[in-house]
């Protein structure tokens, strides 16, 4: 039996990843909630790590995300993204844990032009980039056996509590009010399912993985904002006057990378990700916005 501490279990990606470790008898998962450690107080980390016995694997699904926010208080960005990561580092070192960490596309700045390797160099843009490029760079300065899966542009059922739901959700909701809607086409990603994400990482334990180190997990391929928003409404049968704009349109108080689609390649030598529009009419379905045959649900 492997014995799993899963931080996090709540939020969007949390949820997805402990329903799917749930289907494997072999996994034990121990769920921690922020009621039950809040990271943001770095000093309790280890305590209640070392009163949970033994864990074989601790995978980390807390951050502090929202991007403004980030920039409103980079201090409580470092300490969450940052800091806090580096204690989980030190118990999974103290006590030979395996450590499975989630870092961001934006760790890069967007300036290549061409999808990121893992071997590119990390050049954030923003409080929330710089907080989690130290994050990796604290686990890779502790231990040798862990996973950093740097993700795009999640979407997943529970949607982002930091966030208010999903981009997805959102141009749903936005669709329904009759309105005209514009959504930026100069900003290039990669949108990432996180039940994908989570279906990786239960392989990745399954099969004992030991090619340690970071790897690029998002939806296969890329797209605009905008590609997504008519990818969305045309899966759901929605039909919405939406107009591309450019981002310079927005007065955007974060600057993010213009470019930011992840290279998957290591990854999909081990584990191949769906294309970013499989992933998405996977969830739609899921979430009830289309029927299985297609077109959108009453």
């Amino acid at each position: 039996m492997k014995r799993i501490a899963l931080l996090g279990a709540k939020g969007q990606l949390g949820s997805d990843i402990h329903r799917a470790l749930k289907e494997n008898s072999q996994f034990e998962v121990i769920t921690i909630t922020r009621e039950m450690l809040n990271v943001e107080n770095t000093e309790i980390i280890i305590p209640v790590l070392e009163k949970l016995g033994r864990i074989d694997v601790l995978i980390n699904c807390t951050a502090f995300h929202n991007t403004e926010q980030c920039e409103a208080d980079p201090l409580k960005a470092l300490v969450i993204n940052s800091i806090a990561v580096l204690r989980m580092a030190a118990y999974c070192k103290q006590n030979k844990t395996l450590f499975i960490h989630f870092s961001t596309d934006y760790v890069f700045d967007g300036s290549k032009q061409a999808p990121y390797t893992e071997e590119d160099r990390v050049s954030p843009l923003n409080a929330y980039g710089s907080s989690k490029a130290a994050g990796e760079e604290a686990i890779a300065a502790y231990l040798d056996t862990y996973f950093i899966f740097r993700v795009s542009s999640l979407f997943g059922e529970a949607g982002a509590s930091g966030k208010g739901g999903n981009f997805v959700e959102t141009m749903i909701r936005l669709s329904k009010q009759g309105k005209p809607i514009s959504v930026v086409q100069d900003v290039i990603m990669s949108p990432t399912h996180t039940r994908d994400v989570a279906e990786m990482v239960r392989a990745f334990l399954e099969q004992e993985i030991t090619a340690y180190g970071v790897y690029h997990c998002s939806g296969e391929g890329a797209c605009s904002w905008y590609e997504l928003a008519a990818e969305t409404f045309a899966i759901c049968g929605i039909a919405c006057e939406t107009t591309p704009i450019l981002n310079s349109a927005y007065a955007a108080k974060v600057r993010r990378p213009l470019y930011s689609v992840l290279d998957n390649s290591k990854l999909n030598r081990i584990y191949p990700m769906k294309s970013w529009q499989s992933a998405l009419a996977q969830y739609l379905q899921l979430k009830g916005h289309v029927n299985i045959s297609g077109g959108e649900k009453e």
